[in-house]
């Protein structure tokens, strides 16, 4: 018998999912040259946290030694860091728009230095962070994160490495939010 409320769990959660892919697009209606750009790199970057949430939950079903939870975190895994590398590409692509004479990095060093250095630099070298943290997770759960039940010492690794990718991409995300509301590229 399924809960009574379950069908709205599911409706509510579609809801949130579809709202916060859709924030997004809201970049297309405002000011800026590159809004093709910042949509979607907003919308890789919106992705790609959805789907490393959705990595941890195979992560702990994996760390607990569940039966599917390896081949689980593996997919899940490289969905994130297909997405990471999407969103990497985008900003790259961004990033031009940024540069440009006039650009937001020109408004911000002229108006908010820190906000530049502080805000735009730390995030933009943090945010790389989160696709060599993937990849090695990846690697070492092929190689390591085999057999039935996986060491301790491979699940913590996996688990540290999983903290640092969802960690730093989460920054990346914050941070770009805050610079998206300061200024537009």
């Amino acid at each position: 018998m399924q809960p009574p409320f379950r069908d709205l769990a599911m409706a509510q959660g579609a809801a949130a999912v579809v709202l916060f892919l859709l924030v997004p697009a809201a970049t297309l209606l405002g000011p800026g040259m590159h809004r093709t750009a910042g949509m979607l790199h907003g919308l890789a970057a919106s992705l790609t946290v959805l789907v490393a949430t959705y990595t941890w939950h195979a992560f702990y079903d994996y760390a607990r030694g569940r039966g599917a939870g390896r081949s689980r975190l593996a997919r899940r895994l490289g969905m994130t860091n297909g997405l990471t590398l999407l969103t990497l590409v985008t900003a790259n692509w961004l990033y031009i728009g940024y540069q440009a004479p006039e650009g937001a990095s020109e408004w911000f060093k002229l108006h908010l230095p820190a906000g530049h250095w502080v805000v735009m630099e730390y995030k933009e070298f943090v945010s790389l962070m989160t696709l060599p943290c993937g990849v090695a997770a990846q690697v070492i759960l092929q190689r390591l994160g085999g057999g039935r039940s996986p060491s301790e010492g491979v699940r913590l690794v996996l688990g540290i490495l999983l903290t640092m990718l969802w960690l730093c991409m989460l920054v990346g995300f914050a941070f770009g939010l805050i610079l998206v509301k300061w200024k537009a590229v």
